[in-house]
């Protein structure tokens, strides 16, 4: 015994505030983001607030009894908040995957954000693209966004293989009244939305039946049923256009930003376009589905290269993007990698500049097709290049221009 009287259970509290520090050790006086003054710490580690057997120490540790205590409470408080949200997602077995999208800024300096009025639910026994292309698509016919290539509350449901997941999904979507797309090809599957549908009142649209039905009998023939995810692989044979279309994107990939010139001669398409103009998305596109793109950035004042006017020039085509458009995202980019505001990259003055010297270059070449693609996903601006090579192979069966083309000194 040292003479000092101690309270009951001072010891375990002094342990206790000692564990709480030894979690806290390397991280510069947080616990789980909560800060911790230097008198706390001290309380752990010799100072103030530790016992030596003197009447002050102990003054000083009934004085910080109060913080440590507060400290142990808000880390038990944060591991087992911690604790619960790992408990939720290990419940939950099909999170809704959401197509985001990116705000962008424009000129009166607000964000705008594609927000629907309504969301729109997309469920599908597959991948759910084909419902969701098609929603897209659908919502162009509507001035609702400014960017409808990927609105918010657009959510999609994949994979999905059983009916209680179906009556979950659509019991959300009656709280928050959305509109069901589905695209089902099991009819039990197909039966469950409706059912439920029913049941929570919730608008729907089956965008397979009708369409499975017709050509039932215009090919004269019965349908599979069962989703193409689902089907046994092994009773398909790879063709040789999957192996193309691997050829096509390893290719693409490797040939993006003006790399390896010198391959550009077995390129199908070459990307022309200043920074920005969704070049390298563009291409990996068309790579899907079995094209050889290299894409080329025009920066100002560097010359391009000697390769450019060796190819064939028909396989060249180039980007043009309204300078506004440009300077939201460039300015948006920025924001997103914090870094501050570069006169060369993002002033207004000079991408107009930037892509005058790169319609000069476009006129001087009359035989690049020059594609406008502000405001325009990759779909279609790829859709516009496919047509243009159609259009080039077969002239005499085609039908009437689907893509807008025009020449660079209109604008």
């Amino acid at each position: 015994m040292d003479g000092v009287v101690r309270p009951r259970g001072s010891d375990s509290k002094r342990r206790n505030v000692s564990r709480c520090c030894q979690d806290q050790e390397g991280t510069n006086g947080r616990v789980e983001g909560m800060d911790v003054s230097e008198d706390q710490e001290e309380d752990c580690t010799g100072g103030p607030g530790a016992s030596d057997g003197s009447p002050e120490r102990t003054q000083a540790r009934f004085g910080n009894r109060t913080r440590s205590n507060k400290i142990k409470r808000l880390f038990m408080q944060r591991k087992a908040k911690i604790a619960a949200g790992r408990a939720t997602r290990l419940e939950a077995k099909k999170p809704v995957e959401v197509e985001e999208c990116t705000p962008m800024e424009v000129d009166n300096g607000k964000d705008q954000v594609c927000v629907l009025s309504k969301p729109i639910f997309v469920m599908s026994d597959c991948t759910g693209e084909s419902a969701a292309h098609t929603c897209r698509a659908a919502l162009g016919q509507f001035e609702v966004c400014r960017d409808l290539s990927c609105p918010t509350n657009l959510a999609i449901y994949r994979f999905l293989t059983e009916e209680k997941e179906v009556f979950e999904i659509v019991r959300q979507a009656a709280k928050e009244d959305a509109l069901i797309v589905y695209t089902l090809v099991e009819k039990r599957m197909k039966q469950a939305v409706e059912s439920a549908c029913k049941l929570y009142k919730v608008n729907s649209v089956d965008m397979w039946s009708n369409l499975l039905e017709e050509m039932e009998v215009h090919l004269e023939k019965r349908r599979i049923g069962v989703p193409l995810g689902r089907r046994n692989i092994g009773s398909r044979e790879l063709g040789p256009d999957y192996f193309k279309m691997i050829e096509a994107v390893e290719y693409t990939r490797k040939q993006d930003d003006g790399a390896l010139p010198e391959n550009w001669k077995d390129a199908d398409i070459l990307l022309l376009g200043v920074s920005r103009t969704g070049k390298t998305p563009l291409s990996i596109y068309l790579g899907q589905r079995g094209l050889k793109v290299a894409n080329l950035p025009l920066v100002p004042g560097v010359p391009v290269p000697k390769q450019l006017y060796e190819i064939d020039q028909e396989k060249i085509f180039a980007l043009l993007v309204d300078p506004h458009i440009l300077h939201s995202i460039r300015t948006n980019r920025l924001s997103n990698l914090g870094i501050k505001s570069n006169e060369s990259y993002d002033d207004l003055r000079k991408i107009r500049e930037e892509l005058s010297e790169a319609k000069n270059l476009y006129a001087q070449n009359p035989v690049w097709p020059v594609i406008d693609v502000t405001n325009t996903g990759v779909e279609e601006s790829a859709a516009r290049i496919m047509r243009i090579i159609s259009e080039r192979q077969d002239p005499e069966h085609t039908t009437p221009h689907m893509y807008r083309l025009f020449h660079p000194e209109e604008h």
